[in-house]
């Protein structure tokens, strides 16, 4: 099986990377789509979130790989936290699972009130 060319937020999770602008008080203009879906993916790595595959629906957010992840770190990332087989020769299907997931995983530590501003993504302590 080939690498992910093209890589697909479900609509829950978009919904969530909306609701980021609300929870954590940041503009639009501020910040892209990407940008939040490079920190759910982020979240999720750090949350040490499982690789499979989440429920939900398609039909949110598609990102080329190479727009979305232009310098290869997010892939390579994932390789280093990440390393079975399967990983290593497709990661950009991790990459797509992470980002859904941690966003949506975002979106429950929002409202489970474990995150209440931005300094608290990344002034966390560890454990």
């Amino acid at each position: 099986m080939a690498d992910l060319k093209n890589i697909s937020l479900t609509i829950e999770a978009a919904q969530a990377a909306d609701d980021l602008l609300h929870w954590l008080g940041i503009s639009e203009k501020t910040t892209q789509l990407a940008d939040r879906v490079r920190l759910g993916f982020s979240y999720a790595i750090e949350n040490q979130v499982n690789l499979d595959r989440a429920p939900g629906t398609r039909g949110g957010s598609n990102y080329d790989t190479g727009g979305l992840d232009p310098d290869g770190l997010m892939a390579e990332t994932v390789k280093i936290y990440y390393p079975e087989p399967t990983v290593i020769a497709e990661p950009y299907r991790a990459v797509e699972i992470l980002m859904n997931k941690g966003l949506l995983l975002l979106g429950e530590h929002w409202s489970a009130g474990e995150i209440g501003s931005m300094g608290d993504l990344v002034d966390r302590p560890a454990g």
